[in-house]
């Protein structure tokens, strides 16, 4: 996906090394330590620069890890240095595969027996890529490029195993953060941008525009029944701005200090999670 090609560069720079991105990152992995575990296999969707895929390798997580920037996936392959661990993929959320029939595990073989699995219908198939992932997650937006997470969620029940979660981190339709911040400095237009339920994103003037989706986590729990069953839902930014004032806040460091602070208190509270500038959900295969 060419659109985020142009942030490859430049966004552990401006996201992953900043407070605030460490602060959310942190809270999403220690979500993902809950689940996954050492000899376990999971996918990544949107991987961006490898942060997620790089800490769940250095404790024993087998990843596929997938972009559709090719940008973004150099930047990754190249922190993965040959680690073992990791699998790096072009992979377009927007052009899923026509669904295959899971292939079935030989007899007397548990979990843990590997086959070979394409992603893309048609193409090479990724030796040592297991048929069923322990689990599959996408951090910071990755699915907000779909307009129905239907076909997304029949695609996972295709490669995640029975009781194996799937984890995302989605832009919501409702940012209070983004409402008061550029409300206040009369840009409305920004301010108010996800309450049509979609938008253009472009990162560049050279980038392709891309539309951008907010799924309510309504919608998604609709979208990913019945394969899908929401075991936990929680705020990413509730108390903390999006990315785009980050460095106002971050220039002042105690008010950043209190802001998080009144994010851990307030982030597990499920109901406030619509209002966040991301909300954290995670469902599990039945």
């Amino acid at each position: 996906m060419a659109a985020f090609d142009p942030l490859a560069s430049t966004y552990d720079a401006a996201f992953t090394q900043t407070a605030t991105g460490q602060y959310l990152r942190a809270r999403v992995q220690a979500r993902l330590d809950r689940h996954f575990r050492a000899g376990d296999h999971v996918l990544e969707l949107g991987c961006g620069t490898g942060e997620d895929a790089l800490h769940l390798a250095e404790r024993g997580v087998h990843v596929l890890a997938t972009d559709a920037s090719p940008a973004m996936l150099a930047i990754t392959q190249a922190k993965a240095a040959g680690n073992p661990l990791i699998m790096v993929e072009k992979f377009d959320l927007r052009g899923l595969p026509a669904l295959t029939p899971r292939p079935p595990l030989p007899q007397g073989e548990g979990k843990s027996k590997l086959v070979q699995v394409p992603l893309h219908e048609g193409e090479g198939r990724f030796a040592g890529v297991r048929a069923i992932f322990d689990g599959a997650f996408a951090n910071f937006g990755p699915v907000n490029v779909l307009d129905d997470w239907r076909p997304l969620a029949v695609w996972l029940a295709e490669r995640v195993k029975p009781g194996g979660i799937v984890g995302l981190g989605v832009m919501g339709p409702l940012c209070l953060w983004e409402i008061a911040w550029h409300g206040l400095h009369g840009d409305f237009r920004t301010a108010f941008r996800r309450g049509s339920g979609s938008a253009t994103f472009q990162a560049a003037d050279s980038a392709e525009p891309l539309p951008v989706y907010y799924p309510s986590i309504a919608r998604l729990k609709r979208d990913f029944a019945p394969g899908f069953r929401c075991i936990h839902v929680e705020a990413l930014g509730l108390c903390l701005p999006p990315s785009d004032v980050y460095g106002v806040i971050e220039r002042r460091p105690r008010l950043l200090k209190r802001l998080m602070a009144l994010e851990d208190r307030l982030a597990g509270f499920a109901p406030l999670a619509r209002l966040a500038d991301h909300y954290w959900i995670e469902f599990e295969r039945q």
